[in-house]
């Protein structure tokens, strides 16, 4: 399942969220959270940035636009420092890039 999650673009804390709330065992959804590919949580975190990117609106502040892109990835269970950084890459503007983001 953890595999599967993965592949439909949830980060690791939105899958052993969904894995807990199913009742696995801590031990159990370790394990299956440890056999997932870093690579392709990446991949994973990358694709859901870009599509996500193409949906919102084209009239939002640089600003609201990385916040937006940010709340969104982190519901899906991706780590905040890893947002922040596929957010760098992809030249979205961060809080480390202006001073008064609120991302």
């Amino acid at each position: 399942m953890a595999a599967r999650q993965a592949g439909k673009g949830r980060g690791k804390a939105r899958i052993a969220a969904e894995l807990s709330a199913r009742g696995v065992s801590v031990r159990d959804r370790e394990a299956a959270l440890a056999g997932l590919d870093p690579g392709a949580e990446r991949e994973a975190l990358r694709r859901a940035l870009e599509r996500r990117a193409r949906t919102l609106p084209a009239g939002l502040t640089p600003r609201t636009r990385s916040k937006k892109l940010f709340d969104h990835l982190v519901r899906r269970g991706f780590a905040p420092a890893a947002v922040l950084e596929a957010l760098q890459r992809k030249g979205d503007t961060t809080d480390d890039d202006s001073p008064g983001v609120d991302v």
